[in-house]
């Protein structure tokens, strides 16, 4: 069979998105040896933004990667001798009459490379950023969440609008669906209408370099971040309203309040991740809560560091008020760490019994599953074990095997729909 898989997103992609696209295209290149893959990558979407994957991702022997440039516009004003005066006054307005039929000629030049590249395709696997249906094939388009629909008010207006092209096509183009969890298929079924039958669940997997490590080799890393290992606590996430922050900052307070009433000091929390969108108040939450010489900024951890960064810490707390899967609950349970998570959309597919759970909107709440994670040392211990084999339910394999299934299904569907449009 002749698979497209849209790498474009790897030049704009953030967190989940980006491990989720870079892990499960590795292991279906290796799963599904047997076929013939394009890569594809739409350069105008992108313009000047690097690829964020190593080159060895895409030198399977089974792949090719397929470029799509822009036209490359001349202007009559930069000619020689048009450049200054009269003339260049008239060039300009020759240039602006030109913008139209230039931006026509551009769209039917990149439909004409889209063509060549996937004539052939049986399935192309879409891609938050770009859509596309195969001229003689299927497309299929994973689901991460549906956020934009069901809270608006956590985007900006440029998410929102790439997000709700991508809407559109999932409910009226793409032949089948995917889900990150039962959670989004039951938000794809409520907000874009979709039959239950279109949409498959195929959960994502932690990478392998999440396991646990010996304490040496931790503290190592520590050491570049001023923590001590089982002497803080952790969060990790793009900073934006979705994860909560604020809450849990405000439920650290409490929690120090809560320990220092019993003589213990609650270590410091340590917040890693990027600056998102609407992150002023999470800055300011700390001073605000009066918190701020016990918080922690850590930044966008490296990708090296991160699995020992997760499993130093003494409780990995995950307080987000929605996730489509939550990758980095997974993670923090394979590197071994007592977890907290909130009990709402898919965490608890995700964490099953190896965590305990907060309300999100409840600070008291967040705060006594921390401090129960704190004090107790037998339940931590019981979770250390837990988590790895939780997490070993998951894997990259199985979900590439699963998602092949899905392009079959994809086949399948726009065959049955090609022959009945015959009839």
């Amino acid at each position: 069979m002749r698979f497209g898989f849209d790498i474009s997103v790897l030049r704009i992609a953030q967190a989940g998105v980006l491990e989720y696209t870079r892990a499960i295209l590795a292991e279906l290149l290796r799963t599904g040896a047997q076929h013939d893959w394009t890569l594809l990558d739409v350069l105008p979407l992108n313009p000047g933004r690097p690829m964020q994957a190593a080159p060895q991702l895409f030198n399977a022997p089974n792949a090719r990667v397929v470029r799509v440039s822009a036209l490359q516009r001349g202007y009559v004003s930069m000619l020689p001798g048009a450049r200054t005066g009269p003339l260049h006054t008239l060039a300009e307005r020759v240039d602006r009459a030109l913008d139209r039929p230039w931006e026509l000629a551009a769209v039917g030049a990149v439909g004409l490379q889209l063509r060549a590249a996937l004539g052939r395709t049986d399935v192309f696997h879409c891609s938050e950023q770009f859509q596309y249906v195969p001229p003689r094939g299927a497309a299929v388009l994973t689901i991460h969440d549906l956020t934009s629909l069901s809270h608006p008010e956590w985007h900006v207006t440029d998410t929102t609008t790439m997000h709700g092209g991508k809407e559109r096509f999932a409910a009226t183009r793409a032949a089948h669906l995917i889900a990150d969890s039962y959670a989004t298929k039951r938000d794809v079924e409520h907000y874009l209408q979709v039959p239950s039958e279109r949409i498959t669940v195929v959960y994502p997997a932690a990478g392998s370099q999440f396991h646990t490590y010996p304490p040496d080799l931790v503290q190592a890393a520590l050491d570049r971040y001023g923590l001590q290992r089982d002497g803080y606590i952790l969060t990790v996430g793009t900073l934006e309203p979705r994860k909560n922050h604020v809450g849990l900052i405000n439920a650290y307070a409490r929690l120090r309040s809560m320990l220092a009433a019993e003589g213990v000091d609650a270590p410091p929390l340590a917040i890693a991740g990027a600056n998102g969108w609407k992150f002023e108040d999470i800055l300011a939450a700390p001073e605000r809560a009066g918190v701020a010489q016990h918080v922690q900024w850590l930044g966008k951890v490296p990708a090296a560091d991160l699995p020992l960064v997760m499993g130093g810490a003494a409780v990995f707390v995950y307080p987000s008020f929605y996730e489509g899967f939550g990758l980095p609950v997974l993670e923090a349970l394979a590197c071994g760490t007592p977890t907290v998570a909130t009990n709402t959309s898919s965490l608890p597919e995700v964490l099953g019994d190896a965590g305990i759970y907060c309300e999100p909107l409840q600070i008291e709440s967040i705060a006594q599953a921390l401090a129960q994670l704190l004090t107790d040392n037998t339940l931590r211990q019981r979770l250390r074990q837990a988590g790895p084999a939780r997490a070993a339910q998951f894997s990259w394999e199985r979900a590439a095997r699963e998602t092949l299934e899905v392009y079959a299904q994809a086949i399948y569907a726009m065959q049955t729909h090609r022959g009945s449009r015959k009839e």
